[in-house]
């Protein structure tokens, strides 16, 4: 068996429930979808809870790619480390009550913080409150950031992709090597895809209830032909769906 969830946003204690539910022994394995942090109470404790489950179980049986919120924060992580010939990055400025920040800091450095952004002054406020952010995760959480830099943009079985967004479906069965990275991550609202392809597409990003044009739709929708989207919009529902596909019958079961 293959269980597939996405879109956990920092909800670590629904995820949790989740993902004691399925079997994971032999060979049946769990594909996670992207998008853990942001918008939830615990995106640093959803990162390390997922982080251990991958170690303990393996890689090939814990399957974990990167979202747009994952992609996202890397950037920002990268270019403020990294900041020569690059432009500047302000992910801290949307990270709202440093809801995704403060997960990541231990208690006494977020205090060390707040006492620098009130004490900070000048031109270059935002240009050093975003190094002393990038800075104390670093050094708190350094080896999440080493292994989110790793993380895939996709997975491929012989009939299924795997992935956050979405492919781009006009290369047909070239996707894998006509699709930019940014497509498999943050492909449009407005260009998801429907209808029949080449493979079996399954992802997450977009919220069911808006795919399926019912705002009280919260669990996997499937278009009929290839295409199966499994964000349940955690933040409103309260629960993250789990779409399994069993092998010997080449049957999906949500």
């Amino acid at each position: 068996m293959t269980y597939a969830m996405s879109d956990p946003h920092g909800c670590l204690d629904i995820l949790k429930k989740n993902v004691e539910q399925p079997d994971l022994s032999g060979e049946n394995r769990l594909i996670l979808l992207g998008d853990y942090i942001d918008r939830g109470p615990q995106s640093g404790q959803t990162l390390r809870y997922i982080y251990d489950l991958q170690r303990e179980h393996g890689a090939e049986k814990i399957i974990v790619l990167r979202g747009n919120h994952e992609e996202e924060f890397l950037d920002w992580i990268n270019t403020i480390s990294h900041p020569d010939g690059i432009s500047f990055n302000n992910w801290l400025a949307y990270d709202r009550g440093l809801n995704t920040f403060r997960t990541l800091v231990t208690a006494e450095q977020l205090e060390e913080f707040k006492r620098f952004s009130a004490e900070a002054k000048g031109d270059e406020l935002i240009t050093r409150l975003n190094e002393k952010a990038v800075q104390m995760i670093l050094e708190t959480n350094g080896d999440l950031i080493k292994w989110l830099r790793k993380l895939p943009y996709y997975y491929k079985t012989e009939t299924q992709i795997f992935v956050h967004a979405g492919v781009d479906e006009e290369a047909g069965e070239w996707w894998e090597t006509g699709t930019p990275n940014y497509t498999f991550v943050g492909k449009p609202f407005d260009l998801i895809g429907i209808g029949e392809f080449c493979m079996d597409i399954i992802a997450g990003h977009i919220a069911t209830s808006r795919i399926s044009g019912k705002k009280d739709f919260h669990d996997v929708y499937h278009d009929g032909m290839s295409h199966y989207y499994i964000d349940g919009t955690v933040i409103v529902s309260g629960k993250i769906p789990v779409l399994t596909y069993d092998e010997k019958s080449g049957k999906y079961i949500y």
